[in-house]
């Protein structure tokens, strides 16, 4: 691998983060907030607890130009902050004076600033009462990844500086606030208050980057369903999310079991959003924010959730060092996602090959929207002076995917896979890595158990826009002959619509089929050529299938 290329999958310079990220190491944050639902504002002190790394004038935090900080003070030294020049996409950084006593290596900084955030905060989502499921009070939640926890609190905004956590958060007396952290009992009274409002504390002592501080403020109920689960909705959504998601737990255990690592974060809690929620689901640790459309009355669409329980391993204990290093959370997170769904399913290894064939599908209509020359599409992407947000695609997941399919094969199947899985997350725990990190991990791990990798083309597959080369082994081999029932299926359909069909064939798909099935029958119909079905046949298939009578 050339010089340049090496560079790339092992950089550790953050290109989306304004902050002395080197200079001084996070280590604890207090957060003191105070919820306004009239002002559309978040307002309050973030305090920082960082040590000195490298002697430096000042902290540098990131900020956005609506977060206004209004008084500082540095080991309880009044210090005036100034705003540094604004960048394009990486917003407004903030320079806090270090008295020049307190700048020696080795020295802890208490850092608090008051502040308060914007109603435009791209942090924080204010949803009137209209936007709601219950139509009757307004609700605020927040989404900082990639980049906009900056916009909700003054940070080292990098996925790098991983750091614990506290909070206390005022809100209107008829709100319940959530985080992404261990709730520290009930609501209390505000002292000396009218009765119009509560606070709430939560603790995180789990090291955490920027991104998954979360937190979200409504008119909320919840339903315990599990061990470590409770769900969280609007009142009028509690029973039937606890159903749905009611059988989260063996997804938590499987994991485990396939990781060798056990969940890390206590808690694995639900909070299903408000209709207008624009997301799938947000990994949130403790907390897992998901949108209502999971809700189909059949769990058919739990595998989000699997996804995002997942992500307790890939993504929250182990994490990209920086966005370029992104497939390192999400094409883990799909391979861990997609192990813990093969297990669980009477299909078998029948449903992974099935789901392969569906990634390389997704990954194709990402490459074809960026383009098969877009350096978007490599796994590890140039973001300099790049919102990450703009290069988020498809790509880092089923990529990632792949590539860990192709060592799969390359390590000898999928046992001995997992046995290395099982190593990694235990190596690199609470860490951080670069792609490079992952290179050599592996290649170590080859050594040890005897595993010749010296075949894997690691620039290609790193750096190379575009799909895999279809000469990868393991990467396009596999058989779906579960895939095939809902494809004959389908051409039945097409070719003989007056035929015999029997509700029992749709029926016994499991839910991925049902999907494809549909999908099949929609692009069939796409291609020149290809006869339509008609009417009366699209009317038989709904009566037998029932397929708008019910959400199954």
């Amino acid at each position: 691998m050339s010089h340049d290329a090496e560079a790339r999958i092992g950089c550790t310079t953050d290109k989306s983060t304004l902050a002395s990220v080197t200079a001084f190491s996070f280590k604890h944050l207090s957060l003191s907030l105070s919820v306004d639902f009239a002002t559309k504002e978040i307002a309050g002190t973030a305090t920082w607890t960082v040590i000195v790394a490298e002697a430096a004038e000042a902290l540098v935090l990131d900020t956005t130009a609506g977060l206004a900080v209004t008084a500082a003070t540095v080991n309880g030294h009044t210090v005036e902050c100034r705003s540094l020049a604004p960048h394009e996409c990486l917003g407004t950084p903030l320079a806090v004076p270090v008295p020049e006593a307190e700048r020696e290596p080795g020295n802890e900084l208490t850092v608090s600033l008051t502040y308060s955030t914007s109603p435009q905060s791209s942090a924080l989502q204010w949803l009137p009462p209209a936007q709601t499921a219950g139509k009757q009070r307004p609700y605020m939640f927040s989404q900082c990844q990639a980049i906009h926890a900056r916009a909700l609190f003054p940070c080292a905004d990098a996925p790098t500086c991983k750091f614990t956590y506290d909070a206390e958060v005022t809100v209107p007396a008829w709100a319940t606030a959530l985080m992404s952290a261990e709730p520290q009992g009930g609501p209390q009274e505000v002292p000396a208050g009218d009765g119009s409002t509560r606070r709430f504390a939560f603790q995180q002592d789990r090291p955490v980057p920027s991104y998954l501080v979360a937190v979200a403020v409504g008119e909320l109920g919840s339903k315990r369903v599990g061990p470590r689960t409770t769900v969280w909705a609007e009142p009028c959504m509690v029973e039937a999310v606890a159903w749905e998601f009611g059988e989260t737990e063996r997804f938590i255990a499987t994991a485990e079991d396939l990781t060798g690592h056990a969940y890390d974060w206590s808690r694995y809690d639900i909070l299903c959003m408000p209709p207008s929620f624009p997301y799938g689901g947000m990994e949130n640790p403790c907390l897992t924010f998901a949108t209502p459309t999971l809700l189909a009355g059949d769990r058919s669409l739990a595998n989000v959730i699997c996804h995002e329980v997942a992500h307790g391993w890939t993504g929250n204990l182990v994490t990209n060092h920086t966005w370029e290093h992104f497939w390192l959370n999400e094409g883990w997170t799909r391979w861990l996602e997609n192990r813990v769904l093969t297990r669980l399913s009477p299909h078998g290894e029948e449903l992974y090959n099935f789901q392969m064939q569906e990634s390389l599908t997704h990954l194709e209509e990402a490459v074809s929207q960026f383009g098969a020359t877009s350096p978007l599409t490599a796994l590890v992407p140039p973001l300099d002076g790049i919102d990450p947000d703009d290069a988020f695609s498809a790509v880092p997941y089923e990529k990632g995917l792949a590539l860990l399919n192709h060592l799969t094969s390359v390590a000898g199947g999928h046992a001995k896979f997992e046995t290395f899985a099982k190593a990694y997350i235990a190596a690199y725990a609470r860490r951080t890595l670069t792609s490079a990190d992952f290179r050599a991990f592996f290649c170590e791990w080859c050594g040890k158990e005897g595993v010749d990798c010296s075949g894997v083309e690691w620039e290609k597959w790193l750096l190379e826009p575009g799909m895999p080369d279809r000469a990868m082994q393991g990467v396009y081999d596999y058989p779906d002959t579960l895939g095939a029932k809902a494809t004959q299926l389908v051409e039945r359909w097409v070719s003989c619509p007056e035929g015999q069909f029997a509700a029992e064939e749709y029926a016994a798909l499991p839910p991925p089929l049902k999907t494809h099935f549909l999908e099949s029958l929609l692009a069939r119909s796409h291609k020149a050529g290809a006869p339509l079905l008609p009417l009366a046949a699209l009317q038989r298939m709904d009566e037998l299938y029932q397929l708008t009578s019910s959400s199954c």
